[in-house]
């Protein structure tokens, strides 16, 4: 067997620098010309010169113009596959599917972290069962969990948002993300167009112009660059139902009484509210960690270690081998944890065998998701 390094995540646990390029993101979208073609934009322009105009691919330039007028995208790559409209999502992130989103990750050899895929149907698209969002959308979340376990396991982390389209505004909601259990697996609903469509560009323009820990819903870093925001053809404002698709855990779009603009609500996952990665940026967070935790300990593969009599690691070896870790950890992304923790259990037989087992542990940010005042009238004591 070829020594190698293996990251596994650990789940139910809360309680010099590496590059890990954290905010590249990658799009896959209906197109009409350059079906198939991997690519990489850097602006508009750029785009706009390799044949994503608003005559030619109306979908994709909508998208690549959200994501450029997001405040700090200047300049960022935006890789980018478009499929034809007949390309289910389903299919589409299908991890043994060459021709799908798997292209465009290989295309990136690993450098997207996070990845947004949208479909727009001919004008004729009618799914059966009609819902209020496109069943195959819905449906895809087992094969876009499969895919992001599979990236994982190749020392390519990334996370799949889906847009998860409103089909037929008439029905009710019934399906919700927060009782699934893919915390890889994300879906965006609402957008700047009355099309059904999320914004994408919006979404994935907000994750690439913000470090790993920051809730791209975060306030402060003001408004979205949209004049009005829309849950398939309803106006935010006018759609009753926007509390009950945050609270089943869906990326949409909100507005805050006495504050102008439209913000991102959150950033949950397809998972239960007891998941440690119930979140975006903790999830981008804990990607981040395992890059570097191999990029360390890839290092270390057949190199020589003192042991003990008893066959055990010496206590300095363990000692650099926790310090090590941990200094790459707080090198890289002390600005993104609250604190990291390395432990080698030192009872482990290194002469009977040579896996030697390593718990690395994080402290995420916290997050000030409600905030209770108690205000009224009174003198100071």
């Amino acid at each position: 067997m070829i020594p190698k390094v293996t990251v596994s995540l650990s789940n139910g646990n809360i309680g010099g620098a590496t590059q890990t390029n954290d905010g590249v993101v990658g799009l896959v979208c209906t197109g009409t010309t350059n079906l198939g073609t991997s690519m990489v934009v850097y602006s508009l322009a750029d785009a706009i010169s390799k044949g994503i105009t608003l005559a030619e691919n109306p979908v994709a330039h909508r998208f690549v113009k959200e994501f450029y007028s997001v405040n700090g995208t200047a300049n960022l790559p935006l890789y980018i596959l478009m499929l034809a409209n007949t390309a289910t999502v389903t299919n589409t992130v299908d991890k043994d599917n060459a021709n799908g989103a798997k292209k465009l990750l290989d295309f990136a050899v690993g450098k997207i972290k996070v990845l947004g895929v949208s479909r727009t149907p001919a004008a004729e698209y009618d799914p059966d069962p009609t819902a209020f969002f496109d069943p195959d959308v819905t449906g895809a979340l087992a094969n876009a969990k499969a895919l992001a376990a599979a990236q994982f396991a190749a020392v390519n982390p990334v996370r799949v948002l889906l847009d998860c389209r409103v089909h037929d505004n008439a029905q009710v909601p019934a399906w919700v993300p927060n009782t699934k259990d893919a915390n890889n697996v994300g879906f965006v609903v609402g957008g700047a167009e009355n099309t059904g469509n999320a914004s994408m560009g919006l979404v994935l323009g907000k994750i690439a112009a913000s470090p790993v820990h920051r809730n791209i819903g975060r306030v402060k870093d003001g408004a979205l660059p949209i004049a009005q925001a829309y849950i398939g053809n309803k106006k935010v404002e006018e759609f009753a139902g926007l509390n009950s698709l945050i609270d089943n855990g869906f990326i949409t779009f909100t507005s805050y009484p006495q504050k102008a603009g439209y913000f991102i609500s959150d950033d949950p996952m397809s998972t239960a509210a007891t998941d440690d990665i119930k979140y975006l940026a903790h999830g981008r967070t804990i990607d981040k960690a395992s890059i570097i935790a191999y990029q360390t300990f890839v290092e270390e593969l057949k190199d020589d270690v003192q042991l003990q009599a008893n066959g055990t690691l010496a206590p300095i070896v363990i000692k650099h081998l926790e310090a090590n870790i941990e200094n790459n950890i707080n090198l890289s992304m002390a600005e993104s944890i609250s604190s990291v923790a390395a432990v080698i259990d030192p009872t482990q037989n290194l002469a009977a065998g040579s896996n030697l087992k390593i718990k690395l542990r994080i402290t995420p940010k916290g997050y000030l998701k409600e905030i209770e005042v108690d205000l009224g009238f009174g003198v100071q004591s």
